[in-house]
């Protein structure tokens, strides 16, 4: 039976940031109840918040923005679920912890699941966060020459416990003429090893210039 869900959270003030950091704050606009003719509303996140992508200019100063992507970049129909969960707090998760072997080469998105999903409403989620090795990069380009995007439902790349290493990473996966652009904070409790990808949509929203936009994942599952 196919479906299709959502593999990103929604916005709202509780949304967890990285390094316990600012929000999403919203500021009421006009209100019909007040007397107003229609509802509105100010919103002030950071860009770097909830279910989003990290573009190249987020570590590269030249590096592409979310504009130099044309849309069809954005649509992924080899898509691949790895579920390793539970993976426990502060991990450092590298190519060894994954098993890439039985992969096909032709994956364009690779998620990977590791539990921590299940933590997003606990401090642990920011403060405990597995992270990724910067060697995982590189293996990801050898074995999988089309791979796009990378992935995954912990709140960064980086482990809040080794911020130095997981700068490094974020170097490792976007400075290169082969960027893989990670998709962090992802909801991935709907999913599972016994869960088919058919195909993701990740539709970032569209700011000029911008190194990283919060994302709204659709994918056709069976």
């Amino acid at each position: 039976m196919k479906k299709v869900v959502y593999l990103s959270y929604p916005l709202n003030p509780t949304t967890p940031a990285y390094a316990n950091g600012n929000t999403l704050r919203i500021e009421e606009g006009n209100s019909i109840i007040n007397g107003d003719s229609c509802n509105t509303s100010v919103w002030h996140l950071p860009n770097h918040l909830g279910t989003h992508i990290d573009l190249p200019r987020h570590f590269v100063q030249d590096g592409k923005t979310v504009t130099d992507y044309p849309p069809g970049f954005w649509i992924f129909n080899s898509p691949y679920l790895l579920d390793v969960s539970p993976v426990r707090p502060n991990t450092i998760i590298t190519p060894n912890d994954l098993e890439l072997s039985g992969i096909r080469n032709d994956v364009d998105l690779l998620l990977v699941k590791t539990g921590f999903c299940e933590l997003r409403q606990d401090c642990a989620y920011w403060e405990n966060n597995p992270g990724f090795d910067p060697c995982l990069a590189e293996r990801l380009r050898l074995q999988f020459p089309l791979l796009r995007v990378f992935g995954f439902d912990s709140i960064s790349l980086s482990s809040f416990s080794n911020r130095g290493l997981g700068r490094e990473a974020h170097k490792s996966f976007l400075k290169h003429e082969r960027p893989i652009l990670p998709l962090e904070d992802m909801d991935l409790a709907k999913v599972n090893r016994n869960t088919l990808l058919q195909q993701v949509i990740i539709s970032p929203l569209i700011v000029e210039d911008a190194d990283g936009a919060p994302c709204t994942v659709l994918a056709k599952i069976s």
